[in-house]
């Protein structure tokens, strides 16, 4: 078997539609290829652009080598262009290295690539992953880049170029992935959040709400259950205004989804939806729904996730109240699946989305999704609780590609998560569901088929169904007691967890501490021979430990959420520290020292996460009811033997560095931002 056939046959498994377009080709016709006497010494001609891979194919590649040595480290690196091939074989021998992500731009390189060197025992170890320029987009980037524990090397990224070559013939395709690897990046950063409070307000919420949602309806019961082929999701843009005559005209030929802001807008133009989506766990939220009849309520699903305030459930006085959670480790813990998963997208339109494909609709139309501001400037659509100018442009300097392709819209960076999470479901979907923007205006939504809202009816709606609601299914008593059971076995369960690890944490804590502060000591005494590397290296090892925790799957489902927002900042420095070259043995020892100063805040905010979590369970668990508080058990909490003044002080130090974070965060953030450009 030639090398062209080992690497064909390893790409095909992984990557079907770029190994077809490669041996598609029948022979190199832009490029010429030469062979020197050296087997380094390959070069290519661009016929079309006269332009040579290489001055020296040797030479350059020796430097490059040579200048290339800080990535020796690097265990997730980012390559555009293959060249000759012969310098990423090379990369792919270091011993540090865990995955290459090559995007290439020109389809013909890999064929030649593919008939000089054999690339195929990489390519089946997914080791290599190679992707065309043209085919990459925001969600095959975010996988790559939100993978587990490459997420945690995001600081690291940088998209190299092996030949100069390709700064010279490809620039604007590599601006191009390079704004698209920047969308995902930012996208992987938000995820986790810079902030503990939103997160523990999040938890705090869901278990005040769940002795409500176990004896409510089960909102896997509707799922696979549509009202015909299509849904419309209907959100608040300022385009919203100019279709409500029409949507009022078919509603009841059309299953409607409503965002919350969009409910007392249809209330006021008499139309009724079938399912309203909510998300967001703040009271606001229940402004949409406190000043409704109860007559516009009636009969209406509300489908709310799990971690919304008291003041929403309160406003939703009629219809039925679905409480369903979004797909957290701390909500799958429980295994409560009858009351459903949903809520992977960050707005209540992407909410509203998802819904649609859950429930099995073949199409789903979306009207007033602008995601951008109007032409006069105006966030939302007329009669929208909060103004029509609830979002001003003041500070929002993005801009992307206007709903039609022809020039640009304004937007801001939370409207391109939300069009990006669109993008992302729609390429999911595609190949069984159809998503339609007739919003005629706004920016454009990737993948989806934009048409207007009078066509998009003639084709999809039809007109002779006559709609009705599916009922609502509670669960039965006995299935209440079982879901109950379940709920405080799961509750005990992550309670003593808590304290177990927290424990065990804060005993490591104490003695990177102390170590620590001899370090410090020693150093100031000018007495480093005294240092005890072997002691070090032990507790390098009781971190390894802890560290061990956080990969373990169940403590993450219990966890993660929390804690996130206090590691992950602090994780993306570590994987900076972890590349470092270290060689000789003062630098390992330096390398150690600096390892473990900088893990005690580390240890501390892991502790310090946990019981926030803890504390936040036990105070939602006080507004249970009596029957269920009773069969909690809340363990005792062991002090550490440690000098409370001493705590108290590292507690405010540990504070001030999360907040030193949460800023970081977000210029890291705003760096990333700046380098997305709007790709036409």
């Amino acid at each position: 078997m030639s090398i062209y056939e080992k690497n064909i046959q390893a790409l095909l498994p992984i990557n079907p539609l770029l190994a077809s377009r490669i041996f598609a080709i029948t022979g190199n016709k832009q490029f010429e290829v030469f062979q020197g006497k050296d087997s380094v010494d390959v070069n290519l001609l661009d016929l079309s652009n006269e332009l040579f891979m290489y001055a020296n194919p040797v030479n350059d590649i020796i430097a490059l080598s040579e200048h290339n040595k800080e990535y020796e480290r690097y265990p997730y690196r980012y390559f555009f262009g293959i060249a000759n091939g012969i310098y990423l074989k090379m990369a792919l021998k270091a011993s540090a290295l865990k995955r290459v992500l090559l995007i290439e731009p020109n389809i013909e390189l890999l064929y030649i690539a593919f008939n000089i060197i054999d690339f195929s025992e990489e390519i089946k170890d997914k080791k290599l992953i190679i992707e065309s320029a043209d085919e990459l987009d925001f969600t095959v980037a975010f996988n790559y880049l939100n993978d587990d524990e490459g997420k945690l090397f995001a600081k690291l990224f940088d998209l190299e170029t092996i030949s100069n070559y390709y700064d010279a013939a490809y620039a604007d395709e590599y601006a191009a992935v390079v704004s698209k690897m920047t969308q995902a990046l930012s996208h992987v950063i938000m995820g986790h959040g810079n902030s503990a409070i939103d997160s523990l307000m999040g938890i705090e919420h869901h278990f005040v709400n769940l002795p409500q949602m176990i004896e409510g309806p089960k909102f896997s019961k509707l799922i696979g259950k549509p009202m015909g082929k299509t849904a419309i999701v209907v959100s608040t843009g300022p385009s919203l205004t100019k279709q409500l005559p029409l949507l009022k005209k078919i509603q009841d030929h059309v299953t409607i989804i409503s965002v919350d802001a969009s409910f007392p807008i249809l209330e006021k133009n008499g139309i009724k939806p079938d399912y309203v989506t909510v998300l967001e766990r703040v009271p606001e939220t229940g402004k949409f729904f406190e000043n409704n009849a109860l007559q516009s309520q009636k009969d209406v699903k509300f489908i709310c996730v799990s971690i919304i305030h008291e003041a929403v459930k309160n406003a939703i006085r009629e219809g039925d109240l679905y409480l369903e959670m979004r797909p957290h480790g701390y909500t799958q813990f429980f295994g409560l699946d009858d009351f459903g998963y949903l809520g992977t997208g960050m707005s209540a339109a992407n909410l509203a989305h998802e819904l649609a494909v859950i429930l099995d609709y073949k199409n789903c139309i979306l009207i007033g999704q602008d995601l951008s501001f109007g032409d006069d400037d105006t966030s939302h659509a007329a009669d929208h609780t909060f103004t029509v100018n609830e979002e001003t442009t003041e500070g929002h300097d993005v801009f992307t590609t206007r709903y039609g392709g022809k020039g640009e819209v304004r937007t801001t960076y939370y409207w391109e998560l939300f069009r990006n999470h669109f993008e992302s479901l729609i390429k999911q979907t595609n190949s069984f569901f159809t998503t339609i923007n007739a919003t005629e205006g706004g920016s454009r939504i990737e993948g989806s088929t934009e048409m207007t809202f009078q066509d998009a009816i003639d084709k999809y709606v039809d007109m002779d169904l006559q709609k009705k609601s599916i009922k609502a299914e509670y669960p039965t008593n006995n299935e209440i007691n079982a879901y109950s059971k379940k709920m405080i076995e799961k509750t005990n369960f992550i309670l003593q967890e808590a304290v177990d690890k927290q424990e065990i944490i804060e005993k490591t804590f104490i003695e990177v501490q102390e170590a620590s502060e001899n370090l410090v000591k020693l150093t100031q005494e000018d007495k480093l021979e005294e240092i005890d590397f072997d002691e070090l290296q032990k507790l390098s090892d009781k971190i390894d430990i802890i560290k061990d925790f956080t990969h373990d799957p169940v403590f993450n489902l219990m966890f993660f959420d929390t804690i996130q927002s206090y590691l992950v900042q602090m994780e993306l420095d570590f994987a900076v520290l972890h590349v470092s070259k270290a060689e000789t043995d003062i630098e390992k020892k330096a390398k150690l020292i600096d390892w473990i100063m900088k893990h005690r805040y580390w240890l501390f905010a892991l502790a310090g996460g946990i019981d926030a979590q803890r504390l936040t369970m036990i105070k939602a668990i006080e507004t249970w009811p009596q029957s269920l508080k009773d069969k909690v058990i809340i363990p005792e909490k062991h002090e550490i033997s440690y000098s409370q003044e001493k705590f108290e002080k590292l507690k405010v130090q540990a504070e001030k560095e999360q907040k030193v974070r949460e800023k970081e965060a977000e210029e890291s953030l705003n760096k990333i931002t700046e380098q997305i450009v709007p790709i036409n």
